[in-house]
């Protein structure tokens, strides 16, 4: 559950920032990228979000 509103405001972080650079369409495109990298970074990291879908290092 928790990834699923997760995902649901950052889609809407996304949709913001795209708004918010309408004009630049470079800005747009980086914004896009980073913001991706940062989602993908913290689903693989925060505990959390992870759930038992994904399993965890051996220390």
């Amino acid at each position: 559950m928790a990834k699923i509103a997760f995902t649901l405001v950052w889609g809407v972080v996304l949709v913001t920032t795209n708004r918010v650079l309408q004009d630049t369409t470079w800005a747009q495109y980086a914004a896009t990228f980073i913001l991706g990298g940062a989602y993908a970074l913290a689903l693989s990291k925060l505990k959390f979000l992870r759930g038992g879908s994904v399993p965890e290092e051996p220390k």
